[in-house]
């Protein structure tokens, strides 16, 4: 049956047939078992102008199938673990130029010596095969290893071999034009904006007006989650034309853009799972299938071709394997680290089709270098996706990192709805620094009815939702508060719990009191406890304590810890009084230091107006004897917090007023 080209071609033909093979490709894969996205990729070869001549490059599903790209490196940017690529961004930048060096020498010496090419014609082959695309990534994210450090190199230096490669695609091909049927363009003459300043505005965009303005928005305009969800997109898009204005791809835009959002995206809330869901439903198949499009079967057969694309193939994986071998051993990585950063990194799709294209446009490529070319992607792509996988059973699932206090901080609602937003701030700011997620939490008992826990948690989740975090609260019915806290935690994964407390009982009587003590016991993440005055933090003050105890020692840590991220979160100073006879802690950050002397039973002078004083448990049940009215004047309006490892927090019921013994000495 002959269809009319109009609904062949239209846009509900497409939907149609990419719904098809969104769905068949994974399911005839996994029968076969390969790997799901060697089953789209095929589908689109099927369906292609090769095969079934179904769909064409320049329709409804290579637009869609564009999208997608942009929509799979803004999602990797999104998911880095910003805090861990920091920790090793020597790495990253050294493998990244590593991973384009290494294939770009072996190209172009391939290019100029077994090929006979010119230089322009040869930087042009370098450039396709030292890039790559992460192809596999959702297979390493399947595994769980989307913050694995071996994962997080590889997703890096994406960025810097395409950018690298693009610039090399427009100093050699500074004629090119723009193919408007494969929906290219290149980086050269036809570009906007000169490279240099379309990279710098890129950047200023990406990493200062995309944070700033994320932020602000989510804050104050943006508070339901598709809103949120529509400004993500609309952030990548943004991020993709400006690189465009530049001559740069825009994959390179919609990475960096994902980069800028990051911290206002927490990777276990529900905002994540949207883009997540969006992008692995429609968008990154739609990516792959398009892929298949441009698959000739007929080329992929011919000998010389067939040929000419194994010695490519061979190149990169030469290349690549080269570089992360040389990565390792510089960096002292573990083999299975390698292995992955190798996997990933074999990948070709996106900057390798683009410069490919652009090559046979300018005739500076003649069909067989394309279609090696394509074929050669072919491979790269069934190697990166059996390696991937391959790797990712080595590795196993991901361990949890005991120093990650952040990425999940359970918080209980106050009971006061004034303090919630206080409360919110101080959870968030805990949070922020690993990219966590903060869960509110009311517990409804026979003594607490379930209505007021309900309208605890909403004014809660309410303080949470408009300082921009995105969050879903949970009210646990249990038989005891200690009870629904602890077993939430666990369930949920909690990395540290976080307990208000009223401000008078833990400033001014003994403690905690019975069910948060219970909490501090049973608990089996750290535990800080919060009791909020009514005046305005402008400082962020921590006692270290007796540090000689491996115990006291842990809590003393977590103290500086949260101590550190709260100053950061509310862009406050950070002041830390060392006990005498203890050495100097190191803080990651700036601070001042002072010193006091331990169970003086002196005063408390050291606090000052506007001071949030941040103390390990153990220096609150170590105190010594301060008159109740001497504490009433000096701690009465200013918040308070104390941190404690697992199990300590219940140290603090002691028949001692807390945070007394302490005098300013000089240091």
């Amino acid at each position: 049956m002959i269809i009319a080209s109009e609904v062949k071609y239209s846009v509900e033909a497409g939907l149609l047939l990419l719904g098809f093979a969104v769905l068949l490709g994974p399911i005839l894969a996994e029968r076969l078992r390969i790997p799901g996205l060697i089953g789209l990729i095929a589908m689109g070869t099927i369906m292609g102008p090769y095969v079934l001549e179904w769909l064409r490059p320049g329709g409804f599903v290579a637009t869609v199938g564009a999208a997608g790209l942009l929509y799979l490196m803004f999602v990797a940017g999104v998911e880095l673990d910003l805090k861990e690529f920091m920790n090793r961004r020597t790495q990253a930048v050294s493998f990244g130029l590593l991973t384009f060096a290494v294939p770009f020498a072996l190209s172009l010496a391939v290019g100029i010596w077994y090929l006979d090419l010119g230089a322009n014609s040869a930087a042009l082959v370098g450039a396709m095969w030292a890039s790559h695309t992460l192809v596999a990534y959702p297979e390493a994210k399947a595994a769980g290893l989307d913050r694995n450090p071996a994962v997080g190199l590889a997703v890096a230096a994406t960025v810097i071999t395409d950018v690298l490669s693009l610039v090399v695609l427009a100093v050699a091909s500074s004629s090119a034009t723009v193919d408007e049927e494969a929906g290219t363009a290149s980086a050269g003459e036809s570009s906007t904006l000169p490279l240099w300043l379309g990279l710098g505005l890129l950047v200023v965009f990406c990493f200062v007006v995309v944070p700033k303005a994320t932020t602000w928005m989510f804050a104050h305009v943006l508070h339901a989650r598709t809103e949120r969800f529509m400004w993500a997109l609309t952030i990548m898009a943004a991020g993709g034309v400006i690189s465009l204005l530049g001559g740069v791809e825009g994959l390179v835009g919609a990475f960096l853009a994902g980069l800028g959002i990051n911290r206002n995206v927490p990777g276990r809330g529900e905002l994540m799972e949207r883009i997540e869901f969006f992008g692995s439903a429609l968008f990154v198949p739609a990516f792959l299938v398009s892929v298949g499009l441009s698959i000739d079967p007929a080329a992929a057969f011919d000998p010389a071709t067939l040929w000419l694309a194994v010695v490519f193939t061979a190149v990169v994986v030469v290349g690549k394997s080269a570089a992360a071998g040389i990565a390792g051993l510089v960096f002292g990585l573990q083999r299975n680290e390698v292995a992955m950063m190798t996997a990933l990194t074999i990948g070709q799709a996106a900057a390798t089709l683009a410069v490919a294209q652009v090559g046979i446009s300018t005739g500076l490529f003649d069909e067989k270098i394309f279609n090696a070319a394509v074929v050669a992607v072919v491979f790269s792509v069934l190697i990166t996706s059996f390696g991937t996988r391959a790797v990712a059973k080595l590795i196993g699932p991901p361990t949890t990192d005991a120093s990650r206090l952040g990425d999940h901080v359970v918080a209980v609602a106050p009971a006061t709805a004034g303090t919630a937003e206080t409360v919110a701030r101080l959870a968030t700011a805990v949070a922020n620094d690993d990219g966590g997620l903060v869960t509110p939490l009311a517990v409804a008992t026979k003594t607490i009815p379930k209505e007021r826990a309900a309208e605890q948690l909403e004014s809660f989740e309410h303080a949470l939702v408009h300082i921009g975090h995105d969050t879903d609260g949970v009210v646990r019915v249990a038989a005891t508060v200690q009870s629904g806290v602890t077993q939430l935690a666990e369930e949920a994964g909690a990395t540290a719990l976080l307990l208000p407390v009223p401000h008078e009982r833990l400033v001014l009587e003994l403690g905690l009191g019975d069910e948060l003590a219970q909490i501090g016991a049973t608990a089996q993440v750290p535990c800080i406890a919060v009791a909020v005055g009514d005046m305005a933090i402008t400082r962020v003050v921590t006692l270290t304590g007796d540090t000689r105890a491996i115990t006291t020692a842990e809590d003393t840590r977590l103290a500086l810890d949260v101590a550190r991220r709260v100053a950061h979160g509310l862009v406050v100073p950070l002041h830390v009084l060392v006990a005498e006879g203890t050495e100097q802690p190191l803080v990651d950050a700036e601070a001042t230091f002072g010193s006091y002397r331990v169970r003086s039973g002196t005063t408390v002078d050291l606090v000052e107006d506007g001071d949030l004083l941040v103390v390990p448990a153990h220096v609150v049940a170590d105190a010594g004897l301060v008159p109740a009215e001497v504490l009433r004047e000096r701690l009465e309006h200013r918040s308070v917090m104390v941190v404690a490892d697992i199990g300590r927090l219940a140290s603090v019921r002691t028949p001692r007023y807390p945070l007394a013994g302490m005098v300013a000495a000089p240091r």
